[in-house]
C-alpha cells in the first residue's frame, strides 16, 4: 500500500523561497566583476586590478576618453571576445563615449613594460586588458589568460 505523506504549506514556502533566493545570489556572484564592480576613482580600479594579483602604481599612466565603435572592425570584435570571455561586453556601450585608465604593472612576469586598460562607464568597469605594447607584446584578460 502506499503511504501518503503530509507536506506542511509553510515549510514548503520557506523552502521555495530559501531555493529562489539561492538561485538569485548564484547569478549575481556569476556576474559581480562584470556588472557590479564600481569604479569611481583610480583607487577603485587599482583595489579592482589587485583582485587578480596585480601590483600596479596607484596612479594611472593615463586617463583618457574614448568611443566604443557603432560598428565593430573585425579586430574590435576580436576585443570584445576577450571582454565576453571575462564577463563584459562592450556591445551594449556601442558610440558611447567611455573613460580608459591606463595603469603600469609592476608584477607581470614578462619583461619590459605591462599595462593595465580599464575601461569605466558612468562609475562602473566594462572591460579592458593586461598588455605589452612591445613588439613582440600581448593582451590577456584581466586574469592574465590569453586572448
Amino acid at each position: 500500500m502506499y503511504k501518503s505523506a503530509r507536506i506542511d504549506k509553510k515549510r514548503l514556502v520557506l523552502s521555495a523561497v530559501i531555493i529562489m533566493a539561492t538561485l538569485l545570489l548564484a547569478v549575481r556572484c556569476v556576474n559581480v566583476r562584470s556588472s557590479a564592480v564600481r569604479a569611481e576613482s583610480p583607487a577603485d580600479i587599482v583595489i579592482f586590478l589587485g583582485s587578480f594579483g596585480w601590483a600596479v602604481e596607484p596612479e594611472p599612466v593615463t586617463i583618457k576618453n574614448v568611443q566604443i565603435p557603432a560598428k565593430f572592425t573585425e579586430a574590435y570584435q576580436r576585443y570584445n571576445d576577450l571582454q565576453k570571455q571575462q564577463g563584459f561586453n562592450l556591445s551594449k556601450y556601442r558610440a558611447d563615449i567611455v573613460e580608459s585608465y591606463t595603469f603600469r604593472v609592476l608584477n607581470h612576469p614578462a619583461s619590459g613594460d605591462v599595462f593595465a586598460n580599464v575601461l569605466v562607464y558612468k562609475g562602473r568597469i566594462i572591460g579592458g586588458d593586461i598588455c605589452s605594447f612591445a613588439i613582440n607584446g600581448f593582451m590577456t584578460s584581466f586574469d592574465g589568460k590569453a586572448m
